[in-house]
């Protein structure tokens, strides 16, 4: 409604002045505050972080402001943080998975606010944004049974607290029964995603003489650490016991073997969580579902079943 030059003109002055909109009187005007609301509980070393750095970007590039929540999830009360978060009058949320407690489907639900699942399987009726994890397990079973395994370890997050955790063990434990293997007893850990976790819970696996020949790790933070055990205990990766994991993180591919992973679609999960929250707003209709795919990444550190059990710490063989 007013002249290009002196638009401009008024830019400059702003700019030199260091003037700032006011953004609540603006959001009183038009009941929108372009921001995006987050709730993404912190489980110690996960991939959430670039899932969070890509819904921040795609939002962003469509001018929208993203408020997260980190909150540990063993002590987080995720009504409240989201009862906050709307009361600074978000346009949207975006919540990590699909377990969530009843009043905060409820708060939502009252609120009518658009939301998303991330990383979640999809739920009729609800918008989610996932892939298969299942599927991820599966993936991993099958190429160690291609390869000859029959004796597996498992090394994991805890089942009870983490249904991501708990749906990829369940996919690992499908697919073990399928191909007629065995999930071997007193080498199924579960523990926190860490490197010092995956180190002494593979190594606690060497000293237990389950005579396994592949280790599947729930994510490549434990598999790291169990690397660093097994090179410790003089145990070679592959020749004598193999080693598999999920996520396909940016060092995976420079550890010592390199690791064979699933490579999860972890950043486009933020990016089409956003692209699902930016269409709902514009007035859209997007698909309520989104499942993306997964790729299995083979490298150095699975082969072919050993001919001679692992070597132990103590120089016996397991």
């Amino acid at each position: 409604m007013v002249q290009e030059t002196t638009r401009e003109r008024i830019l400059k002055a702003a700019r030199q002045l260091g003037y700032v909109a006011n953004g609540a009187a603006r959001a009183l005007s038009s009941r929108v505050t372009h921001t995006i609301g987050a709730v993404i509980p912190r489980f110690g070393n996960s991939s959430f972080s670039g899932m969070a750095q890509a819904l921040e970007q795609a939002l962003a590039q469509a001018g929208f402001t993203v408020l997260i929540a980190a909150p540990d999830y063993r002590q987080s009360n995720e009504t409240e943080i989201l009862r906050r978060i709307l009361e600074r009058g978000v346009d949207a949320v975006a919540l990590l998975g699909a377990v969530h407690a009843p009043t905060t489907y409820a708060l939502l639900a009252s609120h009518r606010v658009p939301y998303v699942l991330m990383w979640a399987q999809a739920i009729e009726g609800v918008p989610c944004v996932g892939f298969d994890e299942r599927m991820a397990g599966a993936l991993v079973v099958e190429h160690l049974a291609a390869l000859g395994h029959r004796r597996l370890g498992f090394i994991g997050g805890r089942t009870s607290e983490n249904e991501r955790a708990r749906l990829r063990y369940q996919g690992v434990v499908e697919a073990i029964a399928r191909h007629g293997m065995t999930l071997c007893d007193g080498v199924v850990i579960e523990t926190d995603y860490g490197f010092r976790e995956g180190h002494d819970a593979m190594a606690q696996i060497l000293g237990a003489g389950a005579n396994v020949t592949a280790v599947v790790c729930g994510n490549d933070y434990l598999a790291t650490g169990a690397l660093a055990a097994c090179d410790e205990a003089g145990v070679d990766v592959p020749q004598q016991v193999s080693i598999a994991s999920f996520n396909d993180n940016d060092f995976a591919a420079y550890l010592k073997p390199p690791l064979t992973t699933v490579r999860l679609p972890i950043r486009e999960i933020g990016t089409s969580a956003a692209t699902y929250l930016v269409e709902r707003l514009s007035g859209a209709n997007p698909e309520l579902h989104t499942q993306l795919p997964i790729e299995l990444i083979v490298r150095r550190s699975t082969g072919p079943v050993p001919s001679s059990p692992i070597a132990r710490a103590d120089g016996q063989r397991s």
